[in-house]
């Protein structure tokens, strides 16, 4: 026997060793960079709105930071016809804000945000009372009125000068009460002009199922651009100027409109990956929570007293600012026109060292860099939140106390926060998240070894037809994490053509 390379023996180790690495396990891919869990939420930040946010959080066990944001949501609401707030170097800004929650399934997102809106359904339900009355005498008062124009043009006797003179004498026409409605929860942006138009100059588009808003009307190819430039417009105290053929023209000054849409995960990848959407700033206008479950830690307690007297405290409060006259011009009450709180000397102060130190971060290699148009906002945000706390707490303020600005800068520093966590996570592919939720499901499951319909009849919801099981399947072939097995192994009694392994 030859001991060479070339020889026999050489030849046989080569192939031995070959076949050996072939069958040898490949090092696993990563489907994708693993998020960060989530910071913890500076709920003492929350000033006035700290008890309120833990009892509701008491009383539903979902995560504090949703709490915290449905409330903040709310008090926002309440109080962006009130006041604006005019900060060092920037001007006026209304108090309106875009809150957007995170959750999966199952983490109560309903129940909080009907706990936290509880007073402003309470309001609509008042409102709506008094509507059917106010509408009844709208009606009789305009057919006075149309009676009226008739009568004075009779009386004219076809006197151009004399019918002019009798009807400015009758005045204008009636208009009819604002609509009871102050959520909306699914508007196009046609229809929220017009709500804004006929209704209150105030509103908010808050919901609990954001898979409706963002798969409906409002941001599907064709209106998702006017709807983010609608919400821009909103957020930054402009009017509105529209024109359209089927609703005609509308030049709305003096408007506010808040919002806080929660989403599952899923939805939120389609919001925050849409770079239409970060392109015209809209996404660098939303205060972003997206916490960590709750599930599974939240066994049955009773609420205490406190956080009933808490959620009572709040809803008088919200009640209070919401039946108190809105501010608006002296010359049109739908044209919102508020007071504006100007910042004492101390919050300023503060405000401005905060602004800088943001400012310098938005140099490449800076903190907020990465997300250089949400930080280029960051002390308007933090500006914002501290004139609300400041209305929250006092109806009557004149102006931001330094440590509401404080709380209002912690605040705007956790949003920063969870931008920087998260500002990755929309770029992952549907697919590479699916793939996920299989490793994950298949990894529950006892044995290792799967077949193709076990998978597509079994498996998550979103991969139950054979087309996506055998895509999904594919991907997590491509990253090493399962190995292909012999076509006729058998498994559950039976010999399969496409069964996997996954790998340990």
């Amino acid at each position: 026997m030859m001991d060479g390379t070339t020889g026999p023996r050489g030849f046989h180790d080569e192939y031995v060793a070959a076949a050996r690495a072939a069958l040898a396990p490949r090092d696993k891919l990563p489907l994708f960079r693993p998020v960060p869990p989530a910071p913890e939420f500076p709920v003492a930040a929350l000033g006035p709105l700290r008890d309120v946010a833990e009892a509701i959080q008491m009383r539903t066990q979902a995560p504090l930071a949703m709490c915290a944001n449905s409330v903040l949501a709310a008090a926002a609401l309440a109080t962006q016809a009130q006041r604006d707030v005019e900060l060092p170097g920037g001007g006026r800004k209304p108090l309106t804000a875009i809150f957007v929650s995170v959750a999966d399934s199952g983490e109560r997102k309903t129940s909080v945000d009907k706990l936290a809106l509880a007073p402003v359904y309470r309001i609509e339900e008042a409102w709506r009372g008094e509507h059917d009355a106010a509408m009844q005498s709208f009606v009789n008062d305009k057919e006075a009125w149309k009676e009226a124009r008739e009568a004075a043009k009779k009386k004219s006797k076809g006197d151009r000068s004399a019918i002019r003179a009798g009807l400015d004498q009758v005045g204008s026409e009636p208009k009819p009460p604002p609509h009871p409605m102050l959520l909306v929860a699914d508007p196009t942006p046609e229809a929220l002009v017009l709500h804004l138009r006929d209704s209150r100059p105030w509103a908010g588009v808050f919901t609990a199922e954001g898979g409706i808003l963002l798969g409906g009307a409002a941001f599907n190819d064709e209106s998702r651009m006017r709807t983010g430039a609608l919400f821009n417009t909103l957020w930054d105290g402009d009017p509105i100027r529209r024109t359209r053929v089927g609703t005609g023209s509308s030049f709305l000054p003096g408007r506010r409109c808040t919002a806080h849409v929660m989403l599952q995960p899923v939805v939120a990848d389609k919001l925050f990956g849409d770079p239409m959407l970060d392109g015209i700033g809209m996404l660098a206008r939303t205060l972003l929570v997206a916490p960590e479950s709750t599930a599974g830690h939240r066994l049955f307690r009773d609420a205490s007293a406190e956080c009933r007297a808490a959620l009572e405290a709040y809803g008088q409060r919200l009640d209070h600012l919401l039946r108190r006259p809105p501010a608006t011009k002296a010359d049109d009450a739908s044209v919102l026109d508020p007071p504006v709180l100007r910042l004492h000397p101390d919050a300023a102060r503060i405000w401005i060292q905060f602004h800088d130190v943001a400012e310098v971060a938005l140099l490449p290699g800076g903190a907020y860099a990465p997300i250089k148009a949400f930080g280029a906002k960051i002390g308007e945000h933090a500006g914002r939140l501290a004139a609300v706390l400041t209305v929250y707490d006092d109806p009557d303020a004149v102006e931001v106390p330094a440590a509401m600005m404080a709380c209002g800068i912690t605040l705007a520093q956790h949003y920063a926060a969870e931008m920087l966590r998260l500002q990755g996570a929309s770029t992952v592919s549907t697919d590479l998240r699916l793939a996920a939720r299989l490793l994950e499901w298949w990894q529950a499951r006892p044995g290792f070894r799967c077949h193709l319909a076990e998978i597509y009849q079994r498996g998550p919801s979103a991969v139950r037809d054979n087309g996506t099981a055998r895509r999904i399947i594919g991907i997590l072939e491509d990253h090493n994490l399962v190995r292909r097995l012999p076509a006729g192994t058998e498994l559950d009694g039976a010999p399969r053509r496409d069964a996997w392994e996954m790998l340990p």
